[in-house]
């Protein structure tokens, strides 16, 4: 009897792993609806809601955390994302992971690395489940000026940020260029 509990828990979870797969890849190729809508608390305190940012900007939410390394890499590319792009319509979410008890050191971590674009908390990862029930980090979401998902970005390697500038540049571009900040 033992032995077939034991036979039956690699089997529960392969089975688990290949439907969570399946739910990310159908999810992901499902780009033409809105992703989940939350609603998290910024460094400050503030509430921030998702859905009230879409519709105008192209948005891309990020989920991160101080321990994870390649999220550290990704960073510096994203803020010069921000600083090149806002003006034209770029928002860029932050979603923190860290878990509760250590929000006052997440603060610190986005002045070290000198982030600007919006950061909020989500200390119990109930959005980062909603997203990505693997937990990868980072994680990331690319949502269009429509609000639908326009493509999800899983981890990091160095390189992605050409490839992810490429297809920001895109969105930003398909509408004409509107949002682009000129006053003329």
């Amino acid at each position: 009897m033992i032995g077939r509990i034991e036979s039956k828990q690699p089997k529960t979870r392969s089975i688990l792993l290949l439907l969570t797969a399946i739910l990310i890849l159908s999810w992901a190729n499902a780009s033409a609806g809105p992703p989940p809508d939350f609603r998290l608390q910024d460094l400050d305190g503030n509430w921030f809601t998702l859905s009230e940012h879409l519709g105008d900007d192209v948005v891309y939410v990020t989920f991160w955390a101080t321990w994870c390394v390649p999220c550290r890499r990704e960073m510096p590319h994203l803020e010069k994302l921000q600083q090149e792009f806002a003006d034209k319509g770029l928002t860029i979410i932050g979603v923190n992971t860290d878990p509760p008890g250590t929000t006052s050191k997440i603060k610190p971590f986005v002045n070290r690395y000198k982030l600007t674009y919006t950061q909020v908390l989500d200390p119990t990862n109930n959005v980062l489940d909603k997203y990505n029930p693997t937990r990868e980090l980072p994680y990331a979401v690319l949502i269009d000026r429509s609000g639908n998902v326009h493509e999800i970005f899983p981890g990091y390697r160095k390189g992605d940020e050409i490839l992810l500038r490429e297809k920001v540049e895109a969105l930003l571009a398909a509408d004409g260029g509107a949002n682009t900040g000129d006053t003329e």
